[in-house]
């Protein structure tokens, strides 16, 4: 099956229902083929929410898929530690919980701004509060975390 039907259902799907998709794919997990669909909301995202969006790919999905293997689909959001994959949702996370990763650091903190291609975070270093400022092409990685 091709990913770009299921792309074109489901972001039909979202913008009628105020979500946002965020990744669709296969994987291959057991040895069981597994169709995974990642949707989200802004202020979070409920289980019933999951298992309507769940229902309707389904329903449309059985006129697509009659000569493939057999798959399971699961439809489920990217979870309180979704990964940031662009300047666009790193903008969008201003004062929440980030982990940033740079060559040979790891940073967890509030994320204070971004701008200019410049990221700031207010980390709790040995019990003092700092401000640091880290270059957007420098992060390796970025994604929202949980404070605990």
């Amino acid at each position: 099956m091709d990913l770009e039907v299921v792309k074109n259902i489901m972001q039909e799907y979202c913008d009628k229902n105020d979500l946002s998709l965020y990744d669709i794919k296969f994987v291959r997990e057991y040895g069981y083929l597994t169709l995974q669909v990642l949707i989200d909301k802004k202020g979070g995202i409920d289980v019933d929410t999951l298992a309507l969006a769940n229902d309707y790919l389904s329903s449309k999905l059985d006129q697509y898929d009659k000569d493939m293997e057999e798959y399971m689909l699961e439809v489920s959001s990217p979870g309180a530690e979704k990964a940031l994959r662009n300047a666009s949702e790193v903008a969008e996370s201003i004062s929440k919980y980030v982990h940033v990763e740079v060559d040979k650091m790891v940073y967890e903190g509030y994320l204070e701004d971004f701008k200019d291609n410049i990221l700031t975070l207010k980390i709790n270093l040995k019990g003092r509060i700092k401000m640091v400022n880290i270059s957007y092409d420098d992060v390796l990685k970025i994604r929202l975390a949980v404070k605990i």
